[in-house]
């Protein structure tokens, strides 16, 4: 348990020394274990949510507080089978596909743990000879032209490294996205901190605030710049005197 703080504390020093996760004059609210601004949803909000695993805790939780209709989409076998034998209310859509930065099929790679239903399309270690399995792929603009959407209001990724493709190609696409909550995976192998923060700056350069980093390190939730006061915590004080 040290151990794992004491790799907390780190990222999040690092994190700060690069200057990510600045403060919002309004604080945000936690769902399902994701932050977010409930002032930007509302019934009738386009939210999508990328890799169900074998969890929709966070997909409930925003049909039952917003009453908005939850588009969830996971291409892996074991999360497939997983969801159909939930008994889920009709806002929430599955969609058997994954997001990529190309339309097509991609190899999912089985997690370390049996049991376990994250599937990744990297493979976590050099010496696991299992092989992957075959899940449907489409790019974010893909999928959004097949469901009739023209931008979307919440958009959580927790799609265990294929972030570092899909974000490029939203970016690439001109997607107009209000609220980003996604999990950045620069722990694995085939990653690194440097990868992250160049994914960061990325969403920065178009237009994302990040205003908020997980204490673990790796879930950030980027708001669109001008949709909340970011105003530094300083800088409020002056104003106020």
């Amino acid at each position: 348990m040290i151990v794992k703080f004491l790799k907390q504390r780190l990222r999040q020093h690092r994190l700060r020394q690069a200057g990510v996760g600045e403060e919002a004059a309004s604080q945000p609210i936690v769902i399902g274990g994701w932050s977010l601004w409930p002032e930007l949803v509302r019934r009738g909000s386009v939210v999508y949510s990328f890799g169900v695993g074998d969890s929709v805790v966070w997909d409930l939780e925003m049909i039952r507080r917003f009453g908005v209709r939850v588009h969830a989409f996971d291409p892996t076998p074991a999360s497939i089978a997983w969801v159909q034998k939930q008994r889920l209310p009709r806002e929430f859509v599955f969609h058997d596909v994954g997001i990529a930065d190309f339309d097509g099929v991609m190899e999912f790679f089985p997690p370390r743990r049996s049991g376990n239903t994250h599937f990744s399309q990297e493979r976590r270690s050099r010496f696991d000879r299992r092989p992957p399995v075959p899940g449907r792929v489409q790019r974010l603009s893909s999928i959004m032209r097949s469901l009739g959407h023209e931008r979307i209001d919440v958009l959580k990724l927790d799609v265990e490294g294929a972030e570092f493709e899909a974000i490029p190609d939203l970016i690439a696409s001109g997607i107009e996205v209000d609220q980003l909550l996604i999990e950045i995976h620069y722990q694995f192998r085939t990653r690194s901190f440097r990868m992250g923060l160049e994914l960061i700056q990325q969403l920065k350069d178009y237009g994302m605030q990040c205003l908020y980093v997980s204490e673990r390190g790796f879930e950030f939730s980027f708001v669109r710049r001008g949709l909340v006061d970011s105003t530094p915590v300083i800088e409020r004080r002056a104003r106020a005197a």
